[in-house]
């Protein structure tokens, strides 16, 4: 979660970068602030090589008809295994939405667990925190078992999260490396009644993509094959 100084001091240094009466500062800085990877700011279609089909007829869709998902609250569960592009899913439809007025947020579960307990002892950073988690768009990516305690304030708070958002008809994206029925059983009756309710399920084959982009860094810096 990025501070209102440190988003002044980036959109500033993009001011400089870019001159004024140049969009991609303000644009940049929009993605900045709404916590999206740097690596997919620029992502446009055809960059996506892996998991096409998924991508083509369900993310590319959702963002085709994105104020209906805005409308009714209809949200995204990526499901599959590290690597195979989760995250580039749901950065291509933050990007997109920011591009057209809409506001968006992204985080991790581990980073989301980090900013709430700031937040016990900073009433200023559990206030940005909730504005951020307003966004009209919120992604929260790595939902799975490596942060998960049945009893923890961490896992009420999602649900707490989901909950509003649902009811309010506000769109949630998700990713987890989890099968959709060890989620459920994971997370229970109640986070599983809205993932079966609101959210179209997208499971992606294995196939780390990330082996592309190391090909792509040895090309570039000359290391070789």
């Amino acid at each position: 979660m990025r501070g209102e100084s440190e988003v002044a001091q980036f959109a500033a240094s993009m001011g400089e970068q870019f001159g004024e009466d140049d969009p991609t500062g303000d644009y940049y800085t929009q993605c900045y602030e709404a916590g999206v990877p740097r690596t997919f700011w620029d992502i446009r279609r055809d960059d996506v090589r892996y998991n096409v089909e998924p991508f083509r007829s369900v993310v590319c869709r959702y963002v085709a008809r994105r104020r209906r998902a805005l409308r009714h609250g209809y949200s995204l569960l990526l499901l599959g295994d590290n690597g195979c592009g989760k995250t580039m899913f749901m950065a291509y439809v933050l990007t997109q939405v920011i591009r057209r007025g809409n506001t968006a947020y992204y985080t991790t579960l581990a980073q989301l667990d980090v900013d709430i307990k700031r937040g016990f002892k900073d009433g200023e950073a559990e206030g940005r925190l909730n504005d951020l988690l307003g966004s009209d768009f919120v992604a929260i990516d790595e939902i799975g078992k490596e942060h998960y305690r049945a009893d923890s304030y961490l896992n009420t708070r999602l649900e707490l999260l989901m909950k509003q958002r649902y009811d309010d008809g506000e769109p949630m994206l998700m990713g987890t490396n989890l099968d959709f029925g060890t989620l459920c059983e994971m997370y229970g009756a109640s986070m599983t009644s809205m993932w079966e309710g609101k959210y179209q399920r997208v499971t992606l084959e294995s196939g780390d993509f990330r082996r592309s982009v190391s090909s792509k860094m040895r090309r570039d810096m000359g290391y070789g094959s």
